[in-house]
C-alpha cells in the first residue's frame, strides 16, 4: 500500500466556502456555453479531462441516449461493458429528472451510415451516371464528406492527446508523491533529531 505524505492538506472542494464553489461552477457551465465547433469541443475535452474521466462521461451519455431509444438494460451492457449499477444510476436520475440529458440527446448529431448499392435513390443513381452534368451536387456532398473526416481525424487527435496526457499526469502525480514522501521523512528525521 502507497501512503501519501503531505506537510500541508490540500483545501478539498467541500472546504471552500459556497460561494466559492458556486464560482467554480459557474465558470464551468460558460465555459461549455462559449464552445462554438466540435472541434473547440474536442481541445477544451482534452485540456480540462484526463482519458478515464473522458471515457466515463462518454460512457454516462450514451447509456442515457441508449436508455432514451428505450434499450434495454441488457442490451447497453452488453453494447458498452459497463455494470448494471452505473445503468441504473443514469436510469433513475433520468426519471428523476433528467432535463439536462434529454436536451443534449435531443440535439447531437445523427452519426452517419455508408449506404448499400440498394439503398440508393434514383437521383443518387442518377447523379453518379451523370456526374458532369450534376457536379454542384456531387461537389457539395464531397466537401460535406471530407469535412466529416477532417472532423474524426481531429478528434482522433484529441484522444491521441489524451492518452498522452494521462501518461503525463500519472508521471506527474508520482513525481509530486515522491517529493511529499522525501519532505516528510526528513520532517521525522529532524523530530528524531530534536528529541
Amino acid at each position: 500500500m502507497v501512503y501519501k505524505y503531505y506537510d500541508e492538506k490540500p483545501k478539498r472542494l467541500e472546504k471552500l466556502s459556497k460561494d466559492a464553489q458556486e464560482d467554480l461552477l459557474y465558470d464551468l457551465i460558460n465555459a461549455f456555453s462559449v464552445i462554438k465547433s466540435p472541434t473547440e469541443s474536442a481541445l477544451f475535452v482534452q485540456d480540462l479531462l484526463t482519458q478515464n474521466e473522458a471515457r466515463v462521461l462518454s460512457k454516462r451519455l450514451r447509456i442515457a441516449k441508449l436508455l432514451l431509444q428505450g434499450k434495454s438494460y441488457e442490451e447497453i451492457k452488453t453494447e458498452l461493458h459497463n455494470s448494471f449499477a452505473t445503468i441504473a444510476k443514469v436510469g433513475y436520475w433520468l426519471k428523476r429528472s433528467g432535463e439536462g440529458f434529454r436536451v443534449v440527446v435531443k440535439k447531437l448529431p445523427q452519426k452517419t451510415k455508408t449506404k448499400h448499392w440498394s439503398e440508393y435513390t434514383r437521383w443518387d443513381k442518377a447523379k453518379r451516371q451523370y456526374p458532369s452534368f450534376l457536379w454542384p451536387d456531387v461537389l457539395l456532398e464531397e466537401v460535406i464528406k471530407s469535412a466529416n473526416k477532417k472532423e474524426k481525424e481531429r478528434l482522433r487527435k484529441v484522444l491521441k492527446n489524451l492518452d498522452q496526457k494521462s501518461g503525463i499526469h500519472k508521471k506527474m502525480q508520482e513525481l509530486i508523491d515522491e517529493e511529499y514522501r522525501e519532505k516528510a521523512s526528513a520532517k521525522k528525521r529532524a523530530q528524531l533529531r530534536a528529541r
